[in-house]
């Protein structure tokens, strides 16, 4: 009988309670709230779109022929952003919204004159769509040009959707329940999409939602927009979205329904699981411990405690289909900075940044689920409460961990609107570890900071200044504190940025992330992105080779320096980059030259790579970098990037090639491959002629997809610093919006065994695990 994992539901109900006081608290609070937001419009406004709503059900096929269809209203002023920024789409578009009782749909008529150039490698879900023709929409139900939603299809009906974090980023973890069907034809292609009421977030009484709209042409990389369309806004450009009215006054079909008030996804696993087993070089197996066979069951759950607010609840949390990590070798002295990849942590997470990504983060959601030795440990609940009250964004995470150091985590978030679409903030972490502890192995405590991010629009052009204030209560000894200031000028012909962060040395929280701390850094860029008609007499050469615009990096820097009562003095680490030379063309190849210079003074010995140790010194380095992108359009496509020069006392080549190819729609295969040769001079006395090494990383994924809702991926990867090759198989079956069928391989060999690939014991893996698991999506 297959055994199954006994879950300590006393946590499970603990974590269930701080959560629904949270939410009904929320609740309570959103009554008055709500109560000031704007009536419905008694009548419609000219010139603004009126969705079409219906009793008749529509079907979805692709085929947009009901009588539904041709009542709508029609939006078809699409205007370019680029190439030619302010002129109309090369090709007609014609986008309709229709309602019925249980959903909206939106038709959408992608013309084209040339409908053998329409691009549409990608089949599976949430794949990188940048390879084809695409529609995207942008919802936003409650209009506070705030949050947002985008939902992104191509001609084979491959899905995609995020969640707008700013004008510059997006997040493609919010997965929402929606569907939709395309089809090409004769005269193009086009897509019909259907989004269940109760997916959105949205209030009643809000008649007119933010909209915006957006179709791509691969072939001629071509980007026309509905509104927004200046290349200083685009699509996550909310404050000039356009707006469908309609929605109050749906007198005709009822009502809007509210939102789903449960949504749960029960899963069932089953798992046999290879424990690990220990190779000594040239030898047979040193040690075993066998295998196991887990039975194993959770639910996930959505609760809506007020129409702005979504309170997430896991139990027994699996992440078994999330996608694996990259194999990385690392030849710095600094710790590397591994995205979330578990679907609990990734949905709705831009409410809960704090910091700047890879460098100094308050909260690090990695944190949750690693025991003493690192390694993971069961969620076994965790409750998440995300959404607005009034004229605030708020946010609160709790979780409780088992494992050797059992943990209770706590994150509270609240963002204030000013200024427009600024916000002031604060974040609130904390971390409660029981168990028997190690001395110094791991810790609990509390962290606090505030935060604010102004966004401005002076002249048309985008001014944004974030700044960071927190304060680490955890006994980490020497300053706890972190600050940071950023201002950023992003704009189509400039990107200047100039960041100061301060980091103390006893600012290392428990649930957060630091690369470096007792430092000063003073870090930003000087990029310059002219287009050739800009350039006079110089722009005609330039669209000859076509070339759409320039990248000029006048100087990126990042100097950092060590703190007063670090220890030591001066610059502790360095590098400079001037471009004086690249450009992206018309069919979106990229090229760059750049001109690199590095310092780096480690305070103590380290390890660069086995074998290879650096000195406690000042080194000065400068090196040579050229890259390459084809276009990404291309059946077969590839990246290359060398770089040649000094490597701290020696010298070193780095190349790193990625090639992929598309057999269209069905399989896309992939391939990197990175190698760093180094040699150092030898020491006196030493006849070997000194240290040198070769790191190689290898990584090959193979997507094949039968259609948007089954598809299966074969990853592998290796590197010679640790002499392990993993495999990842996943097969993802969609049997209906929101529930999956899942089948995941995961395996290990050991490769240093006697140095020869023919020695590794391909019948015997290290580790491995074998999942089957099944999640349902109810909603009453």
């Amino acid at each position: 009988m297959p055994r199954t994992q006994i879950v300590p539901w006393s946590s499970v109900a603990a974590v269930c309670r701080t959560a629904a006081r949270v939410a009904t608290v929320a609740s309570l609070v959103s009554l008055p709230l709500r109560s000031q937001q704007p009536a419905a419009s008694a009548s419609a406004a000219p010139g603004v779109p009126t969705i079409h709503l219906t009793t008749t059900p529509l079907r979805l096929d692709g085929a947009l022929i009901e009588p539904a269809w041709s009542a709508a209203d029609s939006i078809s002023e699409f205007t370019q952003r680029d190439p030619a920024e302010g002129t109309p789409s090369s090709e007609r578009t014609v986008v309709r919204f229709v309602g019925t009782r249980e959903g909206l749909w939106i038709g959408a008529w992608m013309y084209d004159a040339t409908p053998r150039g329409i691009r549409r490698a990608q089949l599976r879900r949430d794949a990188d769509l940048e390879t084809d023709d695409t529609f995207t929409l942008m919802l936003s139900p409650l209009a506070d040009k705030r949050t947002a939603f985008l939902f992104r299809v191509n001609p084979n009906g491959a899905l995609q959707d995020a969640e707008i974090l700013s004008f510059e980023q997006e997040s493609r973890e919010w997965d929402g329940i929606w569907d939709v069907r395309a089809r090409v034809t004769t005269e193009g292609w086009q897509a019909e999409i259907f989004i269940p009421w109760q997916t959105l977030r949205y209030d009643r009484s809000v008649d007119r939602w933010d909209v915006n709209l957006n179709r791509f042409i691969r072939r001629k990389n071509e980007s026309s927009l509905w509104r927004a369309w200046r290349r200083t806004e685009g699509i996550r450009f909310l404050e000039r979205a356009g707006q469908v009215q309609g929605f109050a006054a749906a007198s005709s079909i009822g009502d809007l329904p509210p939102r789903a008030i449960v949504e749960m996804r029960p899963y069932a696993a089953l798992t046999s699981r290879l424990t690990e087993r220990r190779y000594a070089p040239g030898s047979a197996v040193t040690t075993t411990s066998g295998s196991a066979l887990l039975g194993d069951a959770g639910l996930d759950a959505k609760f809506a405690p007020a129409p702005t607010l979504t309170l997430d609840i896991t139990a027994n949390a699996d992440f078994a289909q999330a996608e694996v990590d990259r194999q990385i070798v690392n030849l710095t002295r600094f710790p590397l900075f591994f995205p979330e990849q578990r679907p609990f942590f990734t949905e709705g997470s831009g409410i809960f940044e704090f910091g700047r990504r890879e460098q100094t983060l308050l909260f690090y959601s990695r944190r949750i689920g690693l025991g003493l030795d690192r390694r993971p440990v069961p969620l076994y609940a965790g409750a998440r409460l995300t959404g607005r009250l009034g004229g605030q964004q708020v946010g609160f995470l709790a979780t409780r961990t088992g494992g050797d150091a059992p943990a209770t985590d706590y994150v509270a978030r609240v963002k204030r609107d000013v200024l427009g679409r600024g916000y002031v903030g604060a974040m609130l972490t904390h971390q409660d570890v029981g168990g028997a502890l190690e001395a110094g192995t791991s810790r609990g405590g509390t962290s606090g900071g505030v935060d604010f991010n102004f966004p401005w629009i002076i002249k048309d052009q985008n001014l944004v200044l974030v700044g960071n204030v927190a304060v680490d209560g955890g006994d980490s000894p020497g300053d706890p504190t972190f600050a940071r200031l950023m201002i950023d000028y992003p704009n189509d012909n400039a990107d200047i940025v100039a960041r100061f962060d301060r980091v103390g040395a006893g600012f290392d929280p428990a649930l957060g992330f630091v690369q470096q701390g007792g430092i000063t850094r003073y870090s930003g860029q000087a990029n310059l992105t002219p287009r050739p008609q800009a350039l006079g007499p110089l722009g005609g050469p330039l669209r000859a080779l076509g070339v759409r615009r320039l990248s000029l990096n006048l100087l990126q820097w990042n100097y950092v320096q060590s703190l007063p009562g670090s220890g030591r003095r001066g610059v502790n680490n360095a590098s400079f980059e001037v471009r004086p030379l690249g450009a992206e063309f018309e069919n979106g190849a990229e090229f760059e030259l750049n001109l690199q210079r590095y310092i780096d003074a480690p305070d103590e010995d380290f390890e660069l790579f086995p074998g290879k140790d650096v000195a406690a010194r000042r080194y000065d380095w400068a090196r040579v970098e050229l890259s390459y992108e084809t276009s990404p359009a291309r059946a077969l496509a590839g990246d290359m990037n060398l770089s040649r020069g000094d490597f701290y006392d020696g010298e070193s080549t780095e190349l790193e090639l990625s090639m992929s190819l598309r057999l269209q729609p069905h399989v896309l295969i992939q391939g990197d491959f990175e190698r760093v040769s180094a040699r150092f001079p030898a020491q006196p006395g030493d006849p070997s002629g000194g240290p040198r090494f070769t790191a190689n990383t290898v990584r090959t994924r193979m997507d094949v997809a039968a259609s948007a809702r089954l598809s299966g991926t074969l990853f592998a990867q290796w590197e010679n610093e640790s002499e392990r090759l993993s495999v990842n198989a996943r097969l993802r079956w969609t049997t209906s919006p929101g529930s999956d069928l899942y089948v995941v391989w995961n395996s290990g060999w050991p490769t240093d065994l006697e140095g020869r690939w023919s020695a590794v014991p391909w019948r015997r893996p290290a580790s491995g695990a074998l999942v089957v698991k099944y999640v349902r999506y109810v909603r009453r």
